[in-house]
């Protein structure tokens, strides 16, 4: 098993369809997803089911006289090609010395203003080609007339060629360039720990026995159990995550139309997984889960090629190495607050030696300091039975670590009565207008004075806790003592009980000061049993859906630092409340940034004033029409295809649309579709990339490349 979590490796693959007699185009499809810029891969794809044709530039290839390390990097390289039914490589001297001199430019000028690691700026020392084509006919390489693809990966702080490809094997992106169907020759070259492989071959790929390639290939043993997202770009960053289960890729003649997939595990259980089709002929499966040790899986796949009318079947299994190691044991929040007679279930988290964290469902003990005060269930339900402070134990094997929990009094409870909105006089035609109605009538809010609400005057901490409170029927005035100085006395004394982070419980003269969206999310984060400060606290209802933003679902559309007003502050609570079932407390101390859930996809709620370049709008609208817009101005004038997939984790293609741009790089689709879809995923062809936006049904998305 390979866990190394260091060096990581970036790629480029280029394809270069065959000349013509009238003009000597490039075309290529490329991908820069959401956060990063994808490896570009080859255009034209094209079944290869006869004999492999010698290359013009076949000459070039060394039988003889190459150093070890690249001989055995061959090897290596072809032995694992053999195994998943792919043609072998020759070694070609030229692109070795290509690969060498750019290893040698890149540690030269690495940390420098460059134009990036495969690709080289002129002027700087040892420039020998700005892209990976240009280098190699710099060295010496030739092309036939049947045209050319050329590919590089790249891994930093290796020992030698081999091992770097262990570690490109170990990835997405790299994997389906050094195991492509279309390269003929291949180049090593390796400069003080950094390793370029370099790849040549027709624009039109060779055959695969079978018709599919698939890695880890059938019987394939000692393979790896978890991938890190150590590549560039990352591949996890579409989904949201920071690790997965080792990569399962499979790789056919043609492009796939149709396709469905399952991994087993040894009992036959279905192992969750998120996909991604790339490049149209390779399918990449990413287990949930890091894979368990010395463990047998088993895939399934049925598909269809491009071009095919019939079904294909690809059954195939590997074996494990050996898995990573629990070191800790541990709840995901440190510390837990729930009311008497409540019940929390408490979210184990193993915490394994190769860094990673993932749920415990099993295999874990619990035991209570004092089962009549707080009790727990043998899969880690928490029951407060007695307000106290408590400590529950868990145990995993040889592990074991305590957590502390606090169990508060149950909270005082009253019916409030509402008011008539039709009494209200200055609420009609405001935008949140339903939202302060439904707090008017269920008396979460009253009005300001003389029938009036003040729907955009701020709202203060006081106002906004109290109407909090009564949202949940909590009686504030049972909490409020003898002898009244503030109106929400009551209010204040029940926050302190559950150390709500509210200014106005030391100062009484913040009571009634303006709040910030920001010091609102804290109060909720609190009030529902964590300790947030500021943007941290934003980000947790933000992940949770607690709340929206202003412009957008993000940090910076949410607009924490701008005040809450008393009409924003009933459309917040309404969206609150069938969310957020109950109030609990703050625990003590500050909860770990760790244990934030993933924010949600960026959703946003208005278009751009204006479009900037390289932004590219998608506006799913409720009667299932898409309108597109967007800005490339170095692509003024030209017409591009935009490639329209089923959203979510398996995506599969409906159609492929064509805009064309205006003189200034514009673009405008006033109405595709309609799309039966709830998500759509979209992506921009250019030549040099692909530019991803995903979009759900009835919502807007925006998304720049900078």
């Amino acid at each position: 098993m390979n866990m190394k979590k260091s060096g990581q490796s970036s790629l480029r693959d280029v394809g270069v369809p065959k000349r013509n007699a009238q003009q000597g185009t490039r075309a290529g499809n490329g991908g820069l997803r959401k956060w990063a810029i994808m490896p570009l891969v080859a255009a034209g794809l094209l079944l290869g089911t006869g004999a492999i044709a010698t290359p013009a530039f076949a000459a070039q290839a060394l039988s003889a006289g190459t150093d070890q390390d690249q001989s055995e990097a061959l090897s290596h390289l072809n032995g694992v090609r053999a195994k998943a039914g792919l043609q072998p490589l020759q070694l070609s001297g030229v692109i070795s010395k290509a690969a060498s001199l750019h290893a040698a430019y890149y540690n030269a000028n690495h940390g420098k203003k460059t134009e990036g690691a495969h690709n080289e700026t002129k002027g700087m020392p040892g420039y020998t080609g700005a892209t990976v084509t240009d280098r190699l006919k710099a060295a010496g390489w030739t092309f036939g007339s049947k045209g050319y693809s050329t590919g590089e990966v790249m891994h930093y702080k290796q020992a030698s060629s081999k091992d770097a490809i262990d570690g490109w094997l170990d990835t997405a992106y790299h994997r389906k360039i050094i195991l492509s169907p279309k390269y003929r020759e291949v180049g090593f070259g390796l400069a003080d720990g950094t390793a370029v492989a370099d790849f040549a071959g027709f624009s039109e790929p060779g055959p695969i026995q079978g018709g599919i390639s698939v890695y880890p290939y059938d019987g394939m043993t000692n393979v790896g159990v978890g991938f890190y997202g150590l590549e560039s770009p990352n591949p996890l960053s579409q989904f949201n995550v920071d690790h997965s289960g080792y990569i399962i890729s499979a790789t056919t003649e043609r492009d796939m139309v149709w396709h469905e997939a399952q991994i087993a595990d040894e009992s036959g259980a279905a192992v969750p997984y998120y996909e991604e089709l790339y490049g149209g002929d390779t399918l990449f499966l990413y287990p949930k889960q890091i894979l368990k040790g010395n463990h047998t899986y088993k895939i399934s796949l049925s598909y269809q090629m491009k071009g095919t009318s019939g079904k294909l079947q690809k059954t195939w299994s590997f074996t494990t190495g050996k898995g990573h190691q629990l070191v800790s044991v541990q709840s995901r929040y440190s510390e837990l607050v729930l009311n008497e007679g409540g019940e929390l279930p408490i979210e184990a988290e193993g915490m394994y030696d190769d860094g990673v964290t993932e749920p415990l469902q099993t295999g874990v003990g619990y035991a209570s300091s004092e089962p009549k005060g707080l009790a727990v269930s043998p899969g880690g339900m928490l029951k407060g039975v007695k307000p106290g402070d408590y400590t529950v134990t868990m145990t995993s094997g040889s592990v074991q670590n305590r957590i502390k929990v606090k169990v508060l009094p149950k909270l005082k409870l009253k019916e409030y009565p509402g008011t008539n909105p039709a009494a209200i006089t200055d609420i009609a035609g405001h935008a949140g207008r339903s939202a302060i109605e439904w707090a008017l009538r269920s008396g979460v809010m009253t009005a300001s004075d003389r029938n009036q609400f003040r729907p955009d005057a701020a709202v203060t901490e006081a106002e906004f806790w109290t109407a909090l409170l009564r949202m949940y029927r909590v009686d504030d005035e049972a909490y409020a003592p003898a002898k009244k100085t503030h109106w929400a006395d009551g209010a204040y004394k029940a926050a302190a009980d559950r150390n709500i982070p509210l200014a106005g419980i030391a100062n009484k003269t913040a009571r009634d000061r303006a709040i910030t969206r920001q010091k609102a999310a804290e109060i909720i984060a609190a009030a529902d049993g964590v300790n947030y400060p500021e943007s941290q606290a934003v980000w947790y209802v933000l992940a949770l859906d607690y709340v929206k933003g202003v412009t957008e679902r993000s940090l910076e559309g949410f607009k924490g630092s701008e005040e809450l007003t008393r009409g924003e502050a009933a459309e917040l609570l309404q969206y609150l409340r069938p969310k957020l079932k109950e109030l609990r407390g703050r625990p003590a101390a500050v909860t770990p940034s760790t244990a934030l859930p993933p924010l949600p996809k960026r959703e946003v709620y208005r278009k751009p004033d204006r479009l900037e370049d390289y932004m590219f709008v998608a506006d799913f609208r409720a009667d299932r029409t898409l309108a597109l817009d967007g800005k490339f101005a170095g692509h003024a004038g030209e017409t591009l295809k935009i490639m329209v997939q089923t959203g979510g984790e398996r995506p599969q293609q409906i159609e492929d649309l064509h805009v064309t741009l205006d003189k200034d790089g514009v673009f405008h689709l006033a109405g595709a579709g309609p799309y039966n879809e709830d998500a759509l995923n979209l992506y921009l062809v250019t030549p040099e990339a692909y530019y991803w936006i995903d979009v759900a049904a009835g919502s807007l998305n925006v998304s720049q490349y900078k």
